[in-house]
This record gives C-alpha cells, structure tokens and sequence, in this order.
C-alpha cells in the first residue's frame, strides 16, 4: 500500500466514526472493500482502536474549538447546548478545503439553525443571532463584498423583537470591511 493510499484510510479512520466503527469491527472486510491486499489489511488491523478513537476526539474537540472561536456569542447563549449540537452536527459533516474552519463554522450555524426550526431550541431569537454571525462570517471573503441580513430581533443589543437590518459592504478588495445595524420601526 502506498503512502497516499495509507494516508487515506488512516483520515477516514480518525474522522468518520461509521468507518472507523465497521473496520474495527471487521478489519478485513473493510480492508478487501479498499481493495487491500491481506497484509495490508493485517498491518492496519494492528491499529489500537482505543489509540485511534482517543485521536479522532482530539480533532472533534479541536474543530469544536474552532467554530466557538467563530460564533462566540451563539457559544455564549447556547452554553453546553452548544457542545450538544455540535457533536450532533459532527456525525454529519466533515469539513474540507483551505478555509474549513470557517466553512466548518458555516455549516454548523446552518445546522444550528436547522435544529432551531425542527426543534423549538432557545431562546426564541438564536436563529437571528446565528444568521447574524454566519453573515459575519460570509462577509470576511476577499473582494468587493455586499451582505444584507433581516434580523426579527435586535441581535446587537438587547434581543428586543424590533426588525433589525444588518449590512456588511467592502467597496474595493483592499477597502476595510464596513458594518451597519439599522434597527428599524415597529410594524
């Protein structure tokens, strides 16, 4: 087995956890799936799973880390319901590319948001403010840059349901990133 071969089945190891939990339970059927020879499948049989599974929960801790560094007042407001949902949400997706970190984030506060409507989280505005965030998020890309978001409650303030507009906006790709809250009147 190659090094890029081996690098693959050992990333697959330490972050999806269904695979991790059917080679551990049948190392050969899996290794024969990756069309491995039998020493091959012998060799990554001999992989402590405890080891690996100890590993694969540094990287989920470390990505948890990450994404509260990213949304930190949702990480404030939701507390260990936070946590929760993340370990929810990391059984699901796995993140990729340059900036993972912050799609990571992207995602979860999608997924936040998700488990907001289907399963009444609170307080009542968390989908406000995880938009809120996200769209800081999305608004740090490079470029001439022009992000609106319709919040139901006054996200920068006191959480008082008031319609607020959020506006980010960076003129050239040089320009500093501009950020505007307009609390507007109640209907």
């Amino acid at each position: 087995m190659g090094l890029a071969q081996t690098q693959q089945v050992l990333a697959q190891l330490y972050t999806n956890s269904e695979f991790r939990e059917r080679f551990f339970a049948n190392p050969q059927a899996v290794a024969v799936e990756l069309g491995l020879s039998c020493d091959e499948a012998q060799q990554l049989a001999q992989i402590s799973a405890q080891e690996v599974n100890i590993f694969a929960n540094s990287l989920k801790w470390k990505r948890l880390g990450e994404i509260h560094e990213l949304l930190p007042r949702t990480a404030k407001v939701l507390g260990k319901n936070f946590n929760t949902l993340f370990w929810r949400y990391a059984q699901t997706h796995l993140p990729t590319g340059i900036k993972k970190h912050r799609e990571d984030a992207i995602a979860f506060a999608n997924f936040i948001n998700k488990m907001a409507e289907n399963e009444d989280l609170e307080p009542i505005w968390i989908s406000d403010l995880v938009c809120y965030e996200k769209t800081w998020l999305l608004a740090y890309e490079l470029g001439n840059c022009l992000r609106v978001c319709w919040l139901r409650h006054t996200v920068h303030r006191d959480f008082t349901a008031q319609p607020t507009l959020a506006i980010w906006y960076r003129l050239s790709r040089r320009s500093q990133l501009h950020h505007i809250i307009l609390s507007l009147p109640r209907i």
